[in-house]
């Protein structure tokens, strides 16, 4: 049987031992907490005694059930803390992380049968499931997947439990970083989280999590270790279970005297290979493969970690024995039989005409039946079908997702399909128009809330109007990314156009990271090259500022110009921009005087100004008249969209019937040798 020691190290090896990497940081960050917090150090021994006190009358009672255990379900949420990298890691990684847990918690890893024969009659299915949250703390539904944009993904100690935490008594909150100090992971054990509820939790290495994506099937078991901790399973050598909060690392001789509290783990050193042939503490076999070492052949736990994990969950200590109970399975929405929100994905928003787009379904809830509507009067019925627009436009799509217990109908979501381009320029000023909707963009965001709308009246670059980003809130859910995006436009045969536009962003923070970055694509979309980013100092236009969603720039000396050339192999005729805000806490950003044109032509405003054409009347209701047309001119009416309506050819002064067509925005090209104009008409 597992024995305790109470051991006292003194300064000079606990230094030693704090200096070196281990592969789990539970240990270490046991006792740094044991250290850093001495007022709470009774709290966590009378915990720890407690608990082991109950889980040997727990196992006493087991035998007595002759272990007719019924099967206790977690409910977890993720939390993704990244910085857009890989460690933002898909949903389809986080299902496989949750899957791969659950396999081996139920002892089904496919390496299961090569168990050494010692073993096998006691590698134990523990009876334990983990199942994603479908409702919030507020009983809202979730996906059970929250993404954060924070640099604190860097760190991965205790610091990213400050973005988000959900109640632990109801949720496992699970923290996805980019990195932990050279560590794969760690987690409070139940006596330290019932005395700082607020780090409950696992945080894991991204590339320790699940089987596909940035991780691997040796390393994904590691989340498994975790979990063990999680509900009280000490490293199969003993490591921290001794008052005083000592940690031994693995591998030390005198791990033999210590001990993990569990009677049919055999006493071992511990190891970070996979030699099943090891006796570290005498004749007995080592259990290298147990779930609780560093080996990464650890596919099991033993009959007795089964009982003490079971225990773990019947006990008060940090609210374990509140996870599983119905009620709570019910609060958190892991028991529902019904879609509670139906709600998809496509990997574009703006594609060219024949081009192919996926959509994925992410509804809430245990949907077995699909029906898609694309918008274009085509329907399919799988879960994540695939579509083609053959002709240019704007469409709404929805998805209803349901089961024998009812369906619901999700948002329409519009993806915009490009012909190609067909006037050779693009400026928005943002003056003449009633919504964004009507500015020829697209706002979009990933991981926030919020997108692009018309700024107050005069809040312009020396005009009235913008767009505004409305940063509204301090917290981390308003940490994200929105992007700005205009539809094709035909810049064959243009020279060498420019792009430039006017910005203004304050900052509440002047170490904070907020990226402004533009993309270009000359190929309708498929491929995006970086025509460079601004942040920190160089993305600042006026000093920090405290409250986000009231600043404005107040005069021009706030604002500063984005510019860059294109090449000649640039001009293409499907060329598409993008303007993206990475926001992490950032303030509110205005967008301005948009210009894509030669550089002979600066903003729309101006080139409005060097004309000698007047529309006449504007806004109309009816028709028209061009003035002042000299000389043979080519024009061509679209949308606000770019969506072609007509095009032609005139010496002199030119009529347009408006009275058929539906009140919005349109923009007419006119084009000559010398020169090239776009007026905005209003149809109202």
């Amino acid at each position: 049987m597992k024995h305790f020691l109470i051991v006292v190290l003194v300064a000079a090896t606990t230094q030693t031992l704090i200096a070196q990497h281990q592969m789990c940081g539970t240990d270490e960050l046991s006792y740094k907490m044991y250290r850093d917090f001495p007022e709470l150090r009774s709290v966590m021994e009378n915990n720890r005694a407690y608990l082991h006190q109950f889980t040997s009358e727990y196992t006493a009672a087991a035998k007595l059930r002759g272990g007719n255990d019924s099967l206790y379900s977690i409910p977890v949420v993720f939390h993704v803390i990244h910085m857009y990298g890989a460690e933002n890691v898909s949903d389809e990684q986080i299902m496989s992380g949750l899957y791969v847990l659950n396999r081996n918690f139920a002892l089904q890893h496919p390496d299961t049968g090569s168990i050494v024969a010692d073993f096998k009659p006691i590698a134990a299915n523990c009876d334990i499931e983990f199942r994603l949250a479908h409702k919030d703390p507020d009983g809202n539904c979730t996906s059970g997947i929250n993404r954060i944009a924070s640099t604190l993904t860097k760190v991965g100690d205790h610091t990213v439990k400050n973005l988000i935490h959900w109640d632990p008594t109801k949720y496992l909150n699970v923290y996805v970083v980019k990195s932990i100090a050279n560590l794969a992971g760690h987690c409070l054990m139940p006596d330290q989280a019932a005395a700082k509820p607020e780090w409950d939790g696992i945080v894991i290495d991204d590339s320790y999590l699940g089987n596909i994506g940035t991780s691997t099937e040796s390393s994904s078991v590691v989340m498994a270790h975790e979990a063990g901790h999680y509900l009280n399973l000490f490293h199969i050598w003993g490591g921290n279970n001794v008052p005083g909060y000592f940690y031994q690392p693995v591998g030390q001789a005198g791990n033999c005297a210590i001990g993990d509290g569990v009677q049919d783990t055999p006493e071992t050193i511990g190891w970070s290979n996979c030699n099943l042939n090891n006796t570290s503490c005498g004749n007995t076999v080592d259990n290298v493969q147990n779930a609780m070492d560093y080996s990464y052949c650890n596919w099991m736990f033993t009959q007795g970690q089964r009982q003490r994990m079971r225990a773990a969950l019947n006990s008060p200590v940090a609210g374990r024995n509140n996870l599983i109970t119905l009620a709570n399975h019910s609060a958190t929405g892991i028991s529902m039989t019904s879609v509670c929100k139906a709600d998809f994905v496509m990997n574009k928003n703006i594609v060219c005409a024949f081009d192919t787009v996926w959509f994925s379904d992410k509804s809430i809830g245990p949907a077995t039946t699909w029906l898609w509507n694309f918008g274009d009067g085509q329907t399919a019925t799988q879960q994540n079908p695939f579509h083609v627009y053959d002709a240019a436009g704007d469409y709404f799509v929805n998805l209803t997702a349901g089961n024998a217990n009812g369906s619901l109908t999700s948002v329409s979501q519009m993806i915009r399909i490009n012909g190609d381009g067909v006037y050779p320029f693009f400026v928005q000023d943002f003056e003449n128009i009633n919504s964004m909707s009507n500015s020829g963009l697209v706002s979009t965001n990933d991981n926030t809330t919020l997108n692009f709308e018309l700024s107050n009246t005069n809040q312009g670059y020396n005009s009235n109007r913008s767009a505004v980003l409305r940063m509204n809130d301090t917290t981390a859910a308003y940490s994200g990314k929105t992007i700005l995006a205009a539809s094709a436009i035909d810049l064959q045969g243009t020279g060498l156009p420019s792009f430039s536009f006017k910005y203004a962003c304050s900052q509440k923070k002047l170490n904070v990271d907020d990226v402004l970055e533009v993309f270009i694509s000359t190929d309708c979309g498929k491929t995006w090259q970086s025509k460079g980013k601004r942040t920190g100092a160089n993305l600042r236009t006026a000093n920090a500022a405290q409250v986000s969603s009231s600043w404005a720039p107040t005069d021009s000396t706030e604002w500063k110009t984005y510019s860059f050339q294109l090449t000649t192999q640039q001009a293409v005729s499907r060329f598409m921009f993008r303007i993206e805000y990475t926001n992490y806490y950032g303030n509110t950003l205005y967008i301005d005087n948009i210009n894509l044109n030669e550089s002979a032509y600066t903003a729309l405003e101006d080139a409005k100004q060097a004309s000698s054409i007047d529309v006449i009347p504007n806004p109309t209701q009816e028709k028209v008249l061009v003035n002042g047309v000299k000389g043979i001119t080519k024009y061509t009416l679209t949308d606000c969209n770019g969506i072609f309506i007509a095009r032609g050819q005139c010496t002199n002064d030119l009529e347009l019937d408006f009275s058929p067509m539906p009140a919005g925005v349109y923009l007419l090209h006119m084009q000559t040798d010398f020169s090239n104009q776009v007026h905005k008409i209003v149809k109202f």
